[in-house]
């Protein structure tokens, strides 16, 4: 993680701090929609439980959830619900890409979960966001890189950095590569690129409730 990244997310985590000890309440653009300040006299700790729906449907940014952002872990849900290759990747793909690990656990379970995801770890398959696994025809799914998770995740990070590391694939495309854009952003924001970005044709309609059920 760069230091200009690092000093970012201990932003974040000193403006969801901050109002627990009396100081200024951070704007929803510091911290990606948290709550608004309690009114005068309410209790703070009911105003800081009180949930806030965020425009796209994602829950707004937790103190736990930018703590995990910040430190690059997973929530216990999250650890529960993946594979020990999908929790390696995870993390190694937080680090390098800035995104936040419960996006990309959210994302990992769109792609593959349950019995697919046992399935294709017993296959040695850490290929975990299908890269090369369009609508119309695969490519480069045999390629060596995917037989270990941190050598997946780093070609991953390299071809959403708009890096040729996928043989048979080619590069991303200008959407896919507008994901990391957001690095170091809110989940909500992260979540809302993915959903624009062409990765699935669907557009991941249900990745906000995935980000819900493992955060925790």
């Amino acid at each position: 993680m760069s230091l200009d990244l690092a000093l970012q997310r201990i932003s974040q985590i000193q403006s969801m701090i901050a109002p627990l000890h009396g100081g200024a309440t951070p704007s929803s653009a510091q911290v990606g929609g948290a709550a608004p300040p309690a009114a005068a006299g309410a209790p703070l700790a009911a105003a800081a439980t009180t949930p806030v729906t965020a425009p796209g449907g994602v829950a707004p940014t937790s103190f736990s959830n930018v703590l995990a952002g910040a430190t690059g872990t997973l929530s216990a849900k999250a650890d529960a619900m993946l594979t020990a290759g999908q929790r390696t990747f995870a993390t190694q793909l937080a680090a390098e890409t800035g995104l936040h690990p419960q996006v990309i656990a959210s994302w990992m379970l769109a792609e593959q979960s349950g019995g697919a995801a046992t399935s294709r770890e017993a296959a040695n398959n850490h290929n975990w966001l299908n890269i090369g696994y369009t609508d119309s025809k695969t490519y480069g799914a045999s390629a060596s890189v995917w037989s270990d998770p941190l050598a997946a995740a780093h070609a991953t990070a390299g071809w959403l950095k708009g890096q040729d590391t996928v043989d048979g694939y080619g590069k991303a495309s200008a959407g896919v590569q507008s994901i990391l854009t957001t690095a170091g952003q809110s989940p909500e924001v992260q979540i809302q690129a993915l959903q624009r970005s062409g990765w699935a044709s669907s557009g991941y309609p249900d990745l906000p409730v995935l980000f819900r059920q493992i955060s925790g």
